[in-house]
């Protein structure tokens, strides 16, 4: 009975926390543009550590690609392999991007982004998967660190 329970209220919050989500013909316009012109900012409201439980954050993180740079404000919760003497710990940098791709998802109601960038501290790839609600996800793999996720939303 209690599993019967758990699926019912696991249902209903899935079904309540869908049904916010608009998408019409002008947001994803909107959003296309914004995608193909590299001209967006992830706001960032979860982290998924390689090892460890998703982690809701509290502060402005962000990632924001600009032309052909971008720009990464983001914590790092996980094992790092080396760290530079000093540092705060999280991801940032401002840096040019190499080897950027876009692709429509498979489902066609998104886009599937990737490229690298060479920090001063590291070098990452991201891989980013957006939506056409304007959710997005994404995963940052370092030469010093585990990987880690994000999730959030395209913001202006």
């Amino acid at each position: 009975m209690k599993a019967y329970f758990g699926l019912f209220a696991g249902m209903a919050l899935l079904l309540i926390s869908c049904s916010g989500v608009k998408t019409t013909p002008e947001s994803v316009k909107s959003l296309t543009q914004k995608v193909e012109n590299k001209n967006f900012t992830v706001k960032v409201q979860y982290a998924q550590p390689l090892s460890g439980k998703q982690i809701f954050l509290t502060s402005e993180y962000a990632l924001t690609v600009k032309n052909d740079s971008a720009e990464a404000f983001l914590p790092y919760f996980g094992v790092a392999y080396s760290a530079p003497y000093g540092g705060d710990g999280g991801i940032r940098f401002n840096e040019p991007m190499t080897d950027f791709s876009i692709m429509p998802n498979k489902r066609n109601n998104g886009w599937d982004i990737h490229f690298k960038v060479k920090a001063p501290e590291d070098y990452y790839e991201f891989f980013l998967k957006i939506f056409n609600d304007g959710s997005a996800n994404f995963t940052v793999n370092s030469n010093r660190r585990q990987s880690i996720s994000f999730m959030g939303e395209v913001k202006n």
